[in-house]
């Protein structure tokens, strides 16, 4: 899932051996939010637990050390934060690869905003780093369930040609709440799990994969 905003009854996710949280947990990003957002990440009862974060997530951009810290202790992996290099991916149980992408793009003063160029540069040091099987970015790769009501496209370009390049099996992906779903490009199963529909209403459900190569 991502793009929850607002803390989420366990019982709403569903249980598995890994759970995924593609960015945007908080809403404001202040501190107030985030005992709150632990509370609802403890009571979760996954095995492994990882969250690549998000653009309304400052609260880890401004305390990063504490959030970390904070984090490990509830069981819960960070992973792509800026920083914390020993964990931009993570290997799972099943011994895939996971990459974290926190990044979006033409959003001054929100959090994890860089520019197409620096993306480009930092995804051409990633891939001295894989392969991946799978890439979980908090922005949609261009084209690929990225769009808004009026039909314009917000994805990031320098992930389309990053897809081609590695030809991760599995996508995911919120950001944009109006293209929740799935599609496939280039062999990539891609997945838009954002919770949250354009109202900031926790419409739709947790996506669950069966992953078993």
């Amino acid at each position: 899932t991502s793009d929850t905003h607002f803390p989420v009854n366990p019982w709403h996710i569903p249980d598995g051996d890994v759970f995924i949280h593609a960015g945007d947990l908080m809403t404001y990003g202040y501190s107030d939010e985030w005992k709150l957002h632990l509370e609802w990440l403890s009571k979760l009862t996954h095995t492994h637990k990882f969250y690549i974060p998000g653009n309304h997530d400052f609260h880890l951009q401004v305390y990063p050390g504490p959030a970390l810290q904070e984090m490990r202790k509830i069981g819960v992996t960070v992973v792509g934060l800026p920083g914390n290099d020993n964990y931009t991916s993570v290997e799972l149980p099943n011994g895939m690869r996971m990459l974290g992408l926190p990044y979006v793009t033409n959003l001054p003063r929100w959090a994890n905003n860089v520019d197409e160029k620096w993306l480009k540069n930092h995804l051409e040091e990633m891939s001295k780093r894989g392969p991946y099987d799978i890439i979980v970015s908090h922005s949609p790769a261009y084209g690929i369930l990225d769009s808004v009501k009026r039909g314009m496209h917000f994805g990031i370009k320098a992930y389309r040609k990053f897809l081609t390049k590695e030809k991760p099996k599995y996508w995911f992906c919120g950001h944009i709440h109006e293209s929740y779903g799935k599609a496939e490009f280039e062999g990539c199963k891609f997945y838009n799990v954002a919770m949250c529909d354009r109202d900031y209403q926790h419409t739709n459900k947790p996506i669950v994969i069966d992953i078993k190569d």
